[in-house]
């Protein structure tokens, strides 16, 4: 039987609390990062992230300045309109003072309720002000999916 490590991380972001668990956690307080290694699981309120690994980054006063999600990443995200994203992509890199994320490598985000579908290299996603800004990459164009009814 394999054990599991289980670390929950509270940290203040939209004044919620953010539980992290993982297989293994590494903390280094003189690089002042966390690191979470092996089936990770993010989640604050109804957001969720899974990745291979996650990456807390703090600042001098031990407050996350930057998280970083790689290898097999997923989530699902609402934003203050009652929309949400899920998607995937190589790597998610979320800015907790400045409240967005951005997705990088093979990047497909769907829309809902709306069901638009995203795809592209770079995304920055802000969930505030409900924004998008996607670049595609030299060989694929930025691609957008959805319904019109007519």
């Amino acid at each position: 039987m394999k054990k599991f490590l289980f670390l929950s991380l509270a940290i203040s972001l939209f004044a919620a609390q953010v539980q992290i668990t993982s297989k293994r956690f590494e903390g280094d307080q003189n690089k002042r990062i966390s690191k979470f290694i092996g089936n990770v699981v993010v989640t604050k309120q109804k957001d969720r992230l899974t990745a291979d690994e996650v990456i807390v980054y703090f600042d001098t006063n031990k407050k996350p300045q930057k998280i970083v999600a790689t290898g097999n990443v997923r989530f699902t995200l609402y934003d203050k309109n009652q929309k949400y994203y899920k998607g995937v992509s190589d790597q998610v890199t979320y800015f907790p003072k400045k409240k967005y994320y951005i997705f990088t490598g093979h990047v497909h985000i769907t829309q809902y309720p709306d069901n638009k579908q995203i795809f592209g290299e770079k995304m920055r996603l802000d969930l505030v002000n409900s924004s998008v800004d996607v670049v595609g990459s030299g060989k694929k164009p930025v691609k957008m999916i959805f319904d019109i009814e007519e």
